[in-house]
């Protein structure tokens, strides 16, 4: 179940301007804090014996994220509704703070300093404890992150900092080994000895052991630095589907790994040969530490050589499923776990949703488990998350135990099970995920799969229920990304491999969308290729399948997907005004429409023509929306329309309406003589009369004239 959101209570909003500077800072720790820990609601115009006394100062979203945008990043929007409006104006202020995924967002700028105080430093943070915001300050804010979010779904590192980047660990909770674990840091001790290499059939856990080995060194301060890089199969990229560039090897990802771990990463620009000479000599005598995950997938044999030439002076933590490096090397040998570690194991699975069910076997029922999966984890998690209850998985045990199985052949028999019970839309999204090495995000999957967004969603949720797929947050996109571990990867593979054209089809479809071969026109094709393949960098590309969505008809994934661009980019004024227009045009609700046109105008281009198109549909909106100050509200967002772009006929037409209205006869002149003989088609049938209309009222006879022989009277 969800953690309930935070709350909090305050007398009443902050003054406008630099009286309020310090208030402002208050708030913006108090929301930081909300925001990193799961997000909350503070209500403005209670006191502290939740008394209503009312907030006095008139704010709304745009206004409050202006003031809040002094301290905090753009990535932090709240949204700020103004409830029980009373007739001396006061009010109840709602401000909605959106939960953090990923590490702890910080301050962008120093608070103001008063009386020789200054409340938080650029850099530093704020987190929620019980019902007080505590500040964090520059050099906490890395240690919290390592210690609090260190197994939060995907965060890619458990440290990434200059000299240290260790990958965070794909346990929920670690369960130590003995034997193994005290040989792992027997061998990164060991004086005789360059590369401690953890061998094991798959799904024993080499990735987990050598990975909390790792953390443990980095954390006993035990080597000056600490480089991570996993020997992935062959990485296919987003933009590498189509061969628009060379893929990097295995061994160019572990020198350029070396290079920006050490900070010369103008190293990675020279020739190969001369880039490992570089990498060589910087490790040399530097007690520093490799480690390097999945080594049996290598097929370039310059990475094997690397590590059995090491220089002396750094070590290396290798895992692979055979004995690989040949020289000066300490092998850690992991088999099977025993009675006492496969019940912590399974027992540490009663967390997830899939598995909750755990707490009901006995210890004894726990290693008839074990026994039938042999002692293998990860087919013991396969087991015991697709069986859904615990009479399913002793059934399951049984029928597992008969066949007589053992190591590799267990484990693939175990995902055949899971991967024959599957539905053709969970097959097809993990087809895609087969076809790629790191993280994806959703719209990849989208495109690939061709599946719809709510069915690509609930394919998902199974699929990560049963730990088949793993999410990764990703920090750059601020989105969540999806793949499956190396393993599963390997047999769905094999299993697209054999399913005649079924690869073809998937790389077709990939190519062609990021080929933007949808795009008949050329120089449109151009930007639109050039957006959708800067994977990571750009949420254009939600924006695209949304509208692609739209047109067909597809209008709750169009909604979902832009929702999912606000998401990741809540600065995007593009993705509120297409959601805005959505709401307008498609929903009909007109309501919901005006909040997304404001938070687009808090966030609006600074390209002018744009604006102005922004502000001219916002005003038009208004002005039909029946509130009470509606005419006031829309005149006021037209007008700044007209001065970003006064040719617009149609920002043109809409203003002079509105005055045309009031009587202002001079300005429905002003406004739509400049323009009189440019017009056509329906602005022209609309404009025109307004004109003629303004001229008839001021007496103009030679001008009602002249207006009414452009109208064909």
């Amino acid at each position: 179940m969800r953690k309930p959101w935070l709350w909090d209570y305050k007398p009443d909003v902050p003054r406008l301007g630099v009286s309020g500077l310090n208030a402002w800072a208050n708030v913006a720790k108090d929301v930081l804090s909300f925001h990193n820990k799961r997000g909350g609601v503070i209500i403005f115009g209670f006191s502290d014996s939740f008394e209503f006394v009312g907030a006095k100062v008139r704010l709304d979203s745009k206004l409050i994220n202006d003031q809040l945008r002094r301290y905090l990043p753009d990535t932090v929007w709240v949204e700020f509704h103004r409830e029980f409006i009373q007739s001396d104006q006061r009010y109840v202020g709602i401000a909605v703070i959106p939960p953090n995924l990923g590490k702890l967002a910080c301050f962008t700028c120093d608070a103001p300093t008063s009386e020789k105080k200054q409340l938080f430093k650029k850099g530093g943070s704020a987190i929620r404890i019980e019902d007080s915001s505590y500040v964090l300050s520059v050099d906490k804010v890395d240690e919290w992150n390592r210690k609090d979010t260190k197994l939060q779904v995907g965060q890619k590192y458990y440290v990434d900092e200059p000299f240290y980047r260790v990958p965070s660990p794909e346990y929920v909770e670690f369960v130590y080994r003995q034997e193994p674990c005290a040989e792992i840091e027997a061998a990164l001790r060991d004086p005789r000895t360059s590369v401690a290499h953890v061998i094991g059939i798959g799904g024993l856990g080499k990735t987990a052991l050598a990975t909390w080995a790792a953390i443990r060194a980095y954390e006993s301060n035990q080597f000056d630095f600490i480089v991570s890089c996993t020997a992935k199969d062959r990485e296919l990229t987003a933009s590498g589907i189509a061969g628009l560039k060379p893929e990097v090897t295995s061994f160019e990802s572990l020198l350029n790994a070396v290079c920006d771990t050490l900070q010369f990463p103008e190293y990675k620009q020279g020739k190969l040969d001369e880039r490992e000479d570089a990498v060589r000599n910087m490790l040399r005598d530097s007690n520093g530490l490799l480690f390097v995950d999945n080594l049996e997938t290598v097929d370039d044999l310059r990475i094997i050589r690397f590590l059995d030439t090491l220089p002396v002076g750094v070590r290396a933590l290798v895992t692979s499923r055979r004995l690989t490096v040949k020289f000066a090397v300490y092998p850690v040998t992991l088999g099977p776990m025993n009675a006492a570690e496969t019940c912590s194991f399974v027992r540490s699975l009663q967390s997830l949703s899939s598995c909750s069910y755990v707490s009901q076997f006995r210890d004894d029922q726990i290693l008839r488990i074990g026994e039938a999966c042999n002692h293998i984890p990860l087919a013991m998690r396969w087991m015991i998350s697709k069986s859904k209850s615990a009479s399913a998985a002793l059934k399951e045990v049984d029928a597992t135990i008969s066949l007589g199985m053992h190591g590799e052949e267990l484990l693939e028999f175990s995902f055949r099970r899971v991967f024959e019970q599957m539905v053709q839309n969970e097959r097809t999204v993990l087809e895609v995920l087969s076809l790629f090495a790191q993280p994806q995000p959703s719209e990849v999957l989208l495109v690939g799969s061709a599946l719809k967004l709510p069915e690509l969603q609930d394919a998902l949720s199974t699929l990560i229920e049963d730990a088949i797929v793993v999410k990764h947050f990703n920090q750059g996109l601020n989105d969540e990304c999806y793949t499956v571990l190396a393993i599963t990867r390997s047999f769905i593979y094999s299993e697209l491999v054999k399913n005649g054209g079924r690869e073809q089809t998937i790389r077709v479809r990939l190519r062609d969308y990021f080929e933007a071969r949808d795009i008949k026109n050329e120089d449109d094709r151009i930007v639109v290729r050039s957006i959708r393949q800067s994977a990571g960098k750009n949420d254009s590309a939600l924006l695209d399948l949304a509208e692609s969505a739209r047109r067909r008809g597809d209008l709750a994934s169009a909604e979902d997907l832009l929702k999912q661009a606000i998401s990741r980019n809540p600065r995007n004024w593009r993705a509120y005004r297409s959601l805005a227009e959505l709401q307008r045009h498609e929903f009909k609700r007109p309501g919901e429409a005006l909040r997304l046109y404001e938070q687009a105008a808090a966030n609006s281009p600074k390209d002018r023509i744009e604006r102005a198109k922004l502000y001219r549909e916002w005003g038009i909106l208004l002005r039909d929306s029946g509130q009470t100050d509606a005419v006031d509200q829309a005149a006021s967002k037209l007008e700044e329309a007209h001065e970003l772009n006064s040719r617009d006929w149609v920002t043109v037409t809409a203003l002079a309406q509105i005055y045309d209205r009031r009587g202002a006869s001079a300005k429905v002149i002003e406004l739509c003589e400049p323009l009189k003989r440019e017009v056509y088609g329906k602005t022209k049938e609309k404009m025109l009369p307004l004109l003629l209309k303004a001229y008839q009222r001021s007496g103009e006879v030679v001008a009602v004239a002249e207006i009414r022989a452009l109208l064909g009277q």
